[in-house]
């Protein structure tokens, strides 16, 4: 069933609980007024009502239900004015007439008007008297003039509830597509009973329906990520102290997922000062977070290899001297500069020469310590700081890499073989910072390659 035909039937229901509650009312007026119907004429308004009624209940009542119910309405307030003339009933007529703007139907409130218009000059032909005291000067024309202006008076009113109730669908239709489109989660929290409010929005972003965290609020507590947990519950302390909160934070669904997401918090006082309720917004923040992450990446890490750039190389070297110096222990600047790559490049293409600088960093790479840190400062150009070491230990290390190359390469099904030349520098011997250090090792990986190439060789001040 579609949504106009599900807001049609949920007027239907109103429309008819109106009409009962109407029916209630007139009878009682009857009862004080003494006025008595036969028992036939009872049993006819009985017959009307118990129609519309049946129908309803029997979930038949579609769309085209509407005209039945506004005809029964006109029908059975008709009657009664037939029946006993007055003004009381006529006045019952036309109310039962501005009743049928509750379907913003322009048609609907034409064919009530019309029908309560031609009802009340029929009555007042046949009954001059019970309508107005005045009957003997008055013309049907009295009765037209009023029903034309009331239906127009209708239908103006109807069109401005028209526009607002399209405003109201539209905004609704916007704050839902904002929902889909970002994943927003509203949510209301009551201090005192525990009661959790979430939007439709809970489902998008968590994967569950809303009606299981209202029926357990508990439950969203189990997605928030076992880090988070302990910020989230000194932010809530904020909150009932009357603070506004904003937080960053994880969610660990079900399926192992993490989503970041920025939760805005708002405490609601009463009139005492206490906080009675929590209102707030989740919004799902995890490409943005994703993004950030990636541009952290591509401003600390290379392209190519993966491996940290030189500002990443820097950043490590600084906090590790720091440590060093407290140990007074030694660190071991070894640059790595490769032989032949050239060649490579200029005979095979740049797409192989980047596969092998990949392949290259990966080789290296396994032999180094977590402790340790292999950079890559551009073009085919390496750099590896090595932690707390003897001059054995940058002995060692050394030769592992010159054993890496002594491997050929297979690159896109091309046997490569490539060298390296290594330049070595020692903290604090061959320099106190990280540019004299790195200076130093490339004067001596510069000598290694006047040696003869694909050699390690330390600094000589």
């Amino acid at each position: 069933m579609g949504r106009p035909t599900q807001i049609t039937d949920q007027l239907n229901f109103i429309m008819l609980k109106l009409l009962w509650f109407i029916v209630i009312i007139t009878c009682l007026l009857d009862l004080v007024q003494g006025k008595q119907y036969t028992l036939f004429q009872y049993m006819i308004l009985f017959i009307i009502l118990l129609l519309p009624t049946l129908l309803l209940k029997g979930e038949t009542f579609l769309t085209r239900g509407s005209y039945l119910l506004v005809m029964v309405l006109i029908l059975y307030f008709s009657l009664r004015l037939f029946w006993q003339p007055s003004l009381i009933n006529l006045l019952f007529l036309y109310l039962a007439m501005f009743l049928t703007i509750l379907y913003q139907s322009p048609p609907l409130i034409l064919i009530a008007g019309i029908a309560a218009t031609a009802v009340s000059i029929i009555v007042f032909q046949l009954h001059p008297g019970s309508l107005v005291s005045a009957a003997e000067v008055m013309q049907p024309v009295w009765f037209i003039i009023p029903g034309l202006i009331l239906i127009s008076l209708m239908l103006v009113v109807n069109r401005f509830i028209q526009v607002a109730h399209q405003q109201i669908l539209r905004e609704q239709q916007q704050w839902h597509n904002i929902q889909k489109g970002f994943a927003i989660l509203r949510w209301s929290y009551e201090v005192k009973t525990g009661r959790l409010f979430l939007s439709q929005g809970a489902e998008e972003l968590t994967g569950l329906p809303a009606e299981l965290f209202v029926k357990q609020p508990k439950e969203i507590q189990k997605l928030v990520h076992p880090y988070d947990s302990l910020r989230l519950f000194e932010a809530y302390k904020d909150l009932l102290a009357g603070k506004k909160k904003v937080i960053e934070h994880r969610l660990l669904l079900n399926d192992g997922s993490i989503r970041w997401v920025h939760n805005f918090a708002l405490p609601c006082k009463d009139q005492t000062g206490q906080v009675v309720r929590v209102d707030g917004l989740i919004i799902d923040v995890s490409e943005q977070k994703s993004r950030e992450e990636k541009i952290k990446h591509m401003a600390f890490y290379d392209q190519l290899t993966g491996l940290p750039n030189r500002i990443m190389f820097e950043n490590y070297f600084a906090f590790t001297l720091a440590g060093e110096k407290h140990r007074e222990q030694k660190l071991a600047l070894i640059f790595i500069d490769l032989d032949q790559f050239k060649q490579v490049n200029d005979e095979m293409g740049h797409d192989v020469g980047d596969l092998l600088l990949k392949e290259v960093a990966v080789r290296i790479k396994t032999i180094m310590r977590e402790s340790d840190m292999l950079a890559r400062l551009g073009g085919d150009e390496f750099v590896a700081l090595i932690t707390s070491v003897s001059r054995e230990t940058i002995t060692l290390v050394a030769e592992r890499i010159m054993e890496t190359f002594s491997r050929s390469f297979i690159i896109e099904g091309y046997e490569l073989r490539v060298g390296a030349s290594i330049g070595i520098s020692v903290y604090p011997e061959d320099g106190r910072d990280l540019e004299t250090l790195i200076k130093s090792a490339d004067e001596a990986m510069y000598t290694a390659k006047r040696k003869g190439k694909n050699q390690y060789y330390f600094y000589v001040n």
